[in-house]
C-alpha cells in the first residue's frame, strides 16, 4: 500500500502580500542600514497614563517621527533608479502602520495610511488606529483597495509592486514615506528591511528605537542628530500635548 506523501495546497490569501513584500525586500533592502537608541520614555509614559484617552504608543511615535521628518527633508527623499538614477523629495510625510486583522478567519497584516501626522493631534491619530482595528474592511477605502489588490493574479500584483517601488507617485500612494511597526511582546530584536525605505521599530519596554534607512541618501552622523532630536520632541512637544490632554480631562471632571 502506497504511503500518503501529502498534497499541494493553495497559498493562503492572507500570505500573498507578505510573499510579495519579502520578494521585493530582497531586491531593495541591500542598501538599507540601521541605527538604534534607547530612549528615556519615563516622562511620556507617566503623562500617557494620566491622559484620557490613553494614547497609543504608535500614535506617539508616528507623530514624533513625522515632526522629525519635517525638520530633516532627507527622511522624505527616495533614490529612484528607473529609467535613470534620480533623487525625489516628497513635500509631506505619510505614515504606513502595519496592523493585524482577521479576514475570513485568517490573520492578515494590513496597512493604515496616515497623511501628514505632524499636523494631527495625538487624539486624532489614536482614534484612527483604534478604528482601523474594528472597522469593517469593506467600509474603509484603503482597506478595500488593499484586499482587492491581493486578489489580483500573480503577475498583475508584481506589476503593481514594481510601479510602487519605481515610480514616485505610486510609491507614496502604496508605501507612504515611512513605515512603522512595534516589537511583539517578548521579542528582543526585530529587523524590518522593507521596500518602503525609511521605517522604524520600537519597544516601549526597553525604550529601543531602531531606524532603517537607505545609506545612499545620508550617513550615520545625521541619524545621530535625528535620534537625539526624537528624544527632545518626546520630552517637549509630545509631553506637553499629553499633559494638556490630562489637564483638559481634569477640568471637565471638576466642571461636573
Amino acid at each position: 500500500m502506497a504511503k500518503k506523501r501529502g498534497k499541494r495546497i493553495n497559498i493562503p490569501f492572507s500570505r500573498r502580500c507578505m510573499i510579495d513584500f519579502m520578494y521585493f525586500s530582497q531586491k531593495t533592502s541591500k542598501n538599507l542600514v540601521s541605527a538604534e537608541l534607547n530612549l528615556d520614555l519615563s516622562s511620556v509614559a507617566a503623562a500617557r497614563l494620566a491622559a484620557n484617552p490613553k494614547v497609543s504608543w504608535f500614535a506617539i511615535f508616528i507623530k514624533a517621527f513625522a515632526e522629525i521628518s519635517s525638520i530633516y527633508p532627507q527622511l522624505r527623499q527616495v533614490l529612484f533608479s528607473y529609467p535613470f538614477p534620480y533623487l525625489y523629495q516628497y513635500h509631506r510625510s505619510v505614515a504606513m502602520l502595519a496592523i493585524e486583522r482577521e479576514i475570513n478567519q485568517e490573520n492578515m497584516v494590513m496597512y493604515l495610511k496616515i497623511d501628514s501626522p505632524e499636523k494631527l493631534s495625538l487624539a486624532s491619530i489614536h482614534q484612527m488606529i483604534v478604528a482601523s482595528k474594528t472597522i469593517k474592511p469593506e467600509d474603509d477605502l484603503n482597506f478595500r483597495r488593499f484586499l482587492k489588490f491581493n486578489r489580483f493574479p500573480f503577475l498583475l500584483r508584481r506589476l503593481y509592486w514594481w510601479m510602487g517601488i519605481n515610480l514616485p507617485i505610486f510609491k507614496m500612494h502604496y508605501f507612504g514615506t515611512f513605515g512603522v511597526t512595534g516589537a511583539g511582546r517578548g521579542l528582543r530584536s526585530l529587523s524590518i528591511k522593507s521596500p518602503v525605505g525609511v521605517n522604524f521599530v520600537f519597544d516601549t519596554n526597553s525604550g529601543l528605537f531602531r531606524l532603517f534607512w537607505d545609506h545612499r541618501l545620508f550617513d550615520g552622523v545625521i541619524v545621530t542628530k535625528m535620534l537625539y532630536q526624537m528624544q527632545d520632541i518626546l520630552d517637549n512637544m509630545i509631553l506637553k500635548e499629553l499633559q494638556d490632554m490630562a489637564e483638559a480631562n481634569t477640568g471637565a471632571r471638576n466642571h461636573y
